[in-house]
């Protein structure tokens, strides 16, 4: 309420799973709201807080543009290679189970976190890598999504 915001293009709030007082709270201050991307890793458990998310977001009527699976792989800093640390597939799968776009997997990368550490936007300083490019991949249809209609 006491932030003006002006035109924003995306406002991306990150907030913890599950149906708390955080998601209740930005639905009742920000609306009307477009969507929401949920974010899971691939771990069953971490996949039920993430249902009980989506089906929130059906209750208070946000449309659910999409799932990302978190974590899903770790890439060898020497060499590059992925490796599943942990389970992957468990994101889409869920979402399959619930009807929504699943929109990709990101692998653990710590080039990631180094370039966080310096100030860098990682997907402009490691254009070519294929952490980048998955991260775009999971980007584009969000900003392919048509503009929602002005409000009266």
């Amino acid at each position: 309420k006491d932030v003006a915001w002006g035109d924003l293009d995306y406002l991306i709030i990150d907030a913890p799973p599950g149906t708390g007082d955080e998601p209740l709270s930005v639905c009742q201050l920000i609306n009307p709201i477009d969507g929401a991307v949920v974010v899971t890793t691939p771990q069953r458990v971490a996949a039920m807080d993430v249902r009980k998310s989506i089906t929130f977001c059906a209750q208070v009527g946000m449309k659910v543009l999409g799932v990302v699976e978190n974590m899903s792989g770790f890439v060898c800093p020497k060499c590059g290679e992925v490796t599943h640390i942990l389970r992957s597939g468990g994101g889409k799968r869920m979402a399959d189970d619930m009807g929504v776009p699943f929109l990709g997997s990101i692998p653990i990368d710590p080039s990631v976190a180094e370039a966080g550490d310096l100030g860098q936007a990682f997907v402009l300083h490691h254009a070519s890598s294929p952490t980048a490019e998955l991260m775009r991949s999971v980007v584009a249809p969000l900003l392919n999504l048509p503009a929602p209609a002005p409000q009266a």
